[in-house]
């Protein structure tokens, strides 16, 4: 009997959000008749909306009103994966640049890591230490930028953020063409390119790839775990970054 009591309340909180996320003053009496239910369940209903974030407003009126302040709707968000991690990926970039003016990073990254399974939790709330940003690359190195292919990219942040090793292939700068298995450990922005700072596998050593010349990329099902970061920051230097 309390699951079902259960199940219908959170049946008419998502549809209590539903109507009220067109914006529009929506009369009390007349949202409780709707959904069946007491004007003082409706208030408790208003409540929990309000603890999950919803910006909510009194509207003046017969019957009194209710609508989303400033017409702006939050409460909960259902993600796709690539979309959370294309978030994680700006939060942590934002961060790493000191952008935020009210240094909130914390609390809406664990907000966003809501969107993920608790094992990635752990995973997601060291992201800020694994990605840092350098010095912009010289005018001459710029106009080497290639064209990113989105879909690379998006599976190179998801196996950057879950830790799950790569199978990759890349183009260096001398047009050389190889294929690593990689373990992605880091993640380095030097404006306008990103740098994978990994552990190869083959060659049992850190190695430095920029994204952009990342051809192909797969993950694999084998997870790894991170590494001491001295050497991979270190290994800036040899091609050329300045952290």
């Amino acid at each position: 009997m309390q699951e079902r009591t259960l199940h219908a309340r959170l049946n008419r909180l998502e549809a209590l959000a539903d109507r009220l996320s067109d914006g529009e003053v929506h009369a009390v009496a007349a949202l409780a008749q709707e959904l069946q239910v007491s004007e003082r369940t409706l208030a408790r209903d208003l409540d929990v909306l309000r603890e999950q974030g919803w910006a909510l407003q009194s509207a003046s009126g017969k019957g009194g009103g209710i609508q989303i302040a400033q017409r702006w709707a939050s409460g909960r968000m259902t993600l796709r994966s690539a979309d959370a991690i294309e978030l994680l990926m700006a939060l942590a970039l934002s961060e790493a640049l000191g952008l935020s003016q009210a240094s909130r990073h914390a609390d809406l990254r664990r907000q966003l890591g809501r969107s993920f399974s608790p094992a990635d939790r752990n995973a997601i709330a060291r992201l800020r230490k694994r990605i840092r940003v350098a010095s912009p690359v010289s005018v001459d190195v710029q106009q080497s930028v290639r064209r990113r292919d989105p879909t690379i990219l998006e599976v190179v942040y998801s196996a950057f953020v879950h830790q799950t090793v790569l199978a990759i292939r890349y183009i260096d700068g001398k047009q050389t063409h190889s294929e690593r298995m990689i373990e992605a450990q880091y993640l380095l922005l030097a404006w306008p390119f990103w740098y994978v700072l990994a552990w190869d596998l083959q060659r049992q050593a850190v190695r430095t790839f920029r994204l952009d010349r990342i051809t192909s990329a797969s993950a694999l099902a084998q997870r790894f775990q991170l590494r001491s970061a001295q050497p991979f920051w270190a290994s800036c230097n040899e091609v050329g970054i300045v952290l």
